[in-house]
């Protein structure tokens, strides 16, 4: 799927529950009793996909948190979003 990381917006799909476990999180989609268990380098995307920020944004957020280059973070990023579109746990805005 091609993104457009500058006004690409992922959002939580509303109405999972989320419930910590260690370093991951367990998210859980009700309307389709689904579960997905998340892993640390999910769960940092996960977070920052609130509908406010786009791709690039939340690649610059995690380099920073990280301290790693946008460019060494982005193809990660778009994968991570990706995937957890594919999860039905994301809208694209």
């Amino acid at each position: 799927m091609p993104v457009d990381t500058a006004t690409l917006r992922p959002a939580r799909l509303s109405g999972t529950e989320e419930h910590r476990l260690d370093d991951e999180l367990l998210v859980y989609v009700p309307r389709s009793e689904i579960a997905f268990t998340l892993n640390r380098s999910a769960v940092a995307i996960w977070e920052l996909c609130d509908g406010t920020r786009s791709v690039e944004d939340i690649t610059e957020e995690l380099g920073q948190c990280l301290g790693r280059s946008r460019t060494t973070l982005l193809t990660d990023v778009i994968q991570g979003v990706t995937r957890l579109h594919e999860l039905g746990l994301l809208e694209l805005r």
